[in-house]
Formats: C-alpha cells, sequence, structure tokens
C-alpha cells in the first residue's frame, strides 16, 4: 500500500469518509488558488490531534518554523500584516492548535 492510500485509509478511520473527501477538495482549492475560504475551511475541518503529515498531505508544504506550520495568502490584514493559517505542533508532532487570521510577529 503506498503512502498516499494510506493516508487517506486512516483519513477515513479518523475523521469519516465524507470529511476527508470534503478536506481534501477544499487543500486542492487552496493549493491551486491559494484563497483565503479554502484555506479557512481546511483550518475549520483539521481535528486537533492530527498528524502534521496529514496537515501536508492537505495542504502541501508549509513555511516549517519547527513548532508550527504557517500557510500564508497574498494579502495583508489591517495591521499590515501577512494573513495566513498557522498549525503548532506538539512535541509528538500533532497539532494542539489552529488559527487563521494576522500573523504579525
Amino acid at each position: 500500500m503506498n503512502r498516499v492510500s494510506k493516508f487517506f485509509l486512516a483519513g477515513i478511520l479518523l475523521f469519516g469518509c465524507k470529511s476527508v473527501n470534503e478536506i481534501a477538495d477544499y487543500g486542492q482549492h487552496y493549493q491551486k488558488y491559494q484563497d483565503y475560504e479554502s484555506l479557512s475551511k481546511v483550518v475549520e475541518l483539521t481535528e486537533l490531534n492530527a498528524d502534521t503529515s496529514f496537515v501536508k498531505d492537505i495542504l502541501g508544504e508549509p513555511i516549517d518554523m519547527g513548532f508550527d506550520y504557517r500557510y500564508l495568502l497574498d494579502s495583508v490584514g489591517p495591521n499590515g500584516c501577512v494573513v495566513g493559517a498557522v498549525f503548532h505542533i506538539d512535541e509528538n508532532g500533532k497539532i494542539d492548535q489552529k488559527w487563521i487570521g494576522e500573523i504579525c510577529e
């Protein structure tokens, strides 16, 4: 069984068939168009405690900060900061926090 097949099998078991298909569709749309709506839906539908490989498979390669994954949009918010999604990674390589909005640092 290849990696993609294992990913979808694990996703079906973890999230259910409809959710995996739905999140995969939003992820593909984000990868193609880099749009807020698709990225926001992926953040919403990604369960806490998901593995980082799940996020990478759905959204593509992140900006890997070591402690979080970031996916940016081509826009800035009201404070002049880039807008994007952040998936915080715990010590076990799982997502323990997630959000979308301005990233001001």
